[in-house]
């Protein structure tokens, strides 16, 4: 099933796509072509979000499964220690706290997907410190930092989408250039997903989405940052059918 964002029929709007309980809005024709083959999927779950609840993870691991060849699931431990140091937690709470927090979600996510038939063969569940050794990963790691670094349109989303993050998390302001400096090192962590996961996973083209617009991912795919995606790289927002 097909609709338009709104119900209106706009030519720069990407359609909607409804399959089953999610609908799928790939954010350009490019992304679109990606997301029909189907081939492959990271899903990355973040920490501390209420959305990823058992019932709801039990739900979209099956979806996923049932409409992806390969699904890998992505835990960013190692990116979310510089949240709590963000937040001012010494180095040695800071890692407990990503610990107990890692651990929590991560028992989540078996429980999960044991619940929607359990991952096949060919699927993945990964904490991010177990990928961010790899050769591509540390490539691309580095062209995004050094972007991060020259374009201000980048550094500026990451920077506010850090400021919500630490808000979030309790802190009432304000920030300092310090804070939000090492807050957004969990962002430049999860780059590398968004514009390569096809080499990072050795996958003919990936899609990696996000349940509500997310401006980062907006950005990089239309093409206003330094940051330049694969063509084998898609993105999309996928969420529950209303």
């Amino acid at each position: 099933m097909m609709t338009a964002r709104g119900g209106t029929a706009d030519l720069n709007e990407m359609p909607v796509f409804q399959r089953g309980a999610f609908t799928v809005e790939p954010f350009t024709e490019e992304c679109r072509l990606i997301w029909e083959q189907r081939q492959h999927v990271v899903f990355g779950i973040s920490p501390g979000n209420s959305y990823f609840h058992v019932a709801q993870l039990t739900d979209l691991l099956g979806w996923l499964c049932g409409e992806f060849a390969r699904v890998d699931v992505v835990i960013p431990d190692s990116a979310l220690e510089h949240t709590y140091l963000a937040l001012g937690y010494d180095p040695q709470r800071a890692a407990k706290k990503t610990r107990g927090e890692i651990n929590a979600l991560y028992n989540r996510v078996v429980r999960a997907w044991q619940s929607s038939g359990g991952p096949r063969e060919t699927d993945g569940l990964h904490r991010m410190s177990d990928l961010i050794s790899g050769d591509i990963y540390r490539e691309k790691l580095a062209e995004c930092e050094q972007a991060l670094n020259e374009d201000s349109a980048l550094w500026e989303t990451c920077a506010e989408m850090s400021r919500e993050v630490l808000a979030a998390r309790g802190h009432d302001g304000p920030f300092t250039k310090e804070q939000i400096d090492r807050a957004m090192r969990y962002l430049l962590a999860e780059l590398p997903f968004f514009v390569a996961s096809s080499d990072i996973f050795d996958v003919p083209s990936s899609l990696n989405f996000y349940h509500r617009e997310l401006p980062l991912a907006e950005l990089i795919f239309s093409r206003k940052s330094l940051i330049e995606a694969s063509p084998r790289q898609a993105y999309a927002t996928i969420r529950p059918a209303q």
